[in-house]
């Protein structure tokens, strides 16, 4: 199962962090898509490859850019992540994998939600349900009408759903906020969400309380590279 990471040119430095975080806390060796426009000036790790769309022209591309590596790839499932999600501790890869063959044996499922996105999909985790046991899992379910149910945070997508839905020339928060998620699909998630990171940025702003969820080792090796743009510093981050 690949892993797709979309980026754009404004925010290919958060790369480095991205790619530093995610072979400690999963694994060097699940093969990673990074999905952008400019290739980034600095190599990176070997199980990252690094697909170019051609030059980036507004954020209403990104829908299409991501129909672009959804053909590009013949995994029937994926993981989809931004750059800026920064791992913060080990992530139950196993436990995704059989979340991927619960996935793959349910075609009604269209995202299983890696995150606590579904579990407070209303600020409330009353309102998702429960759905059933799988593994060490607890799968949630939230309705349809539910907000976000095409939320772009971590989770396992069904390919062909997705290229279904997709529609080209919207913005990521477009569609986030417009792709409607039709009756007999479903969006799941579970109650301990093996996938936890810190959403590092908001709207281009460097989110503080996002960065201290990383262990401090981390925070200091990423700042002391010099990984982090001139316009972090000017927070006072030192580590």
């Amino acid at each position: 199962m690949r892993v797709i990471v979309m980026t754009s040119d404004n925010y290919l430095w958060a790369l480095r962090p991205f790619c530093y975080l995610f072979n400690i806390y999963w694994s060097s060796l699940q093969p990673v898509l990074v999905v952008g426009y400019a290739k980034p000036d600095f190599p990176l790790p070997s199980n990252f490859e690094f697909m170019s769309v051609g030059p980036q022209t507004g954020p209403e591309q990104w829908s299409g850019t991501l129909i672009a590596a959804l053909n590009h790839i013949s995994d029937s499932h994926f993981v989809l992540m931004l750059e800026d999600y920064w791992l913060q501790r080990t992530v139950d890869h196993v436990g995704i994998q059989g979340l991927t063959n619960y996935c793959q044996m349910h075609s009604e499922v269209i995202r299983l939600d890696l995150t606590d996105d579904r579990l407070h999909a209303r600020g409330d985790a009353r309102d998702a349900r429960d759905y059933e046991p799988w593994g060490h899992y607890d799968l949630i379910i939230t309705t349809n009408d539910f907000q976000y149910q095409f939320s772009i945070q971590a989770g396992i997508w069904n390919k062909q759903h997705m290229l279904n839905l997709l529609q080209p020339g919207k913005s990521p928060w477009e569609v986030e906020l417009y792709t409607k998620v039709p009756d007999g699909l479903v969006v799941l998630g579970t109650r301990q969400f093996p996938l936890r990171y810190a959403n590092a940025l908001l709207k281009g702003k460097f989110i503080e309380r996002q960065w201290a969820r990383i262990p401090e080792e981390h925070r200091k090796l990423i700042v002391d590279s010099g990984w982090l743009k001139e316009a972090i510093y000017e927070t006072g981050i030192t580590g």
